[in-house]
């Protein structure tokens, strides 16, 4: 059962997103599938997923996650 508050979880740490707070996601449309999407709780995190991934000219993107009226 997921937790109150909690949208996600980082694909690296694994630490929580909260619905509304600040996430990061990859530029690259392979990490970006409707079926896996990753989401990164800090640009770090992001980071360390780039040398698993080859990606020749990445970037990463701050969204903001959804509301938990929206979610």
């Amino acid at each position: 059962m997921p937790e109150a508050g909690i949208w996600r979880t980082c694909n690296v740490c694994k630490r929580p997103i909260a619905y509304g707070a600040v996430y990061y996601r990859c530029s690259v449309s392979t990490c970006n599938k409707k079926r896996v999407t990753f989401v990164f709780c800090s640009p770090d995190c992001w980071d360390a997923h780039l040398p698993d991934q080859n990606h020749r000219n990445p970037l990463c993107f701050e969204e903001h996650a959804p509301s938990v009226a929206n979610g």
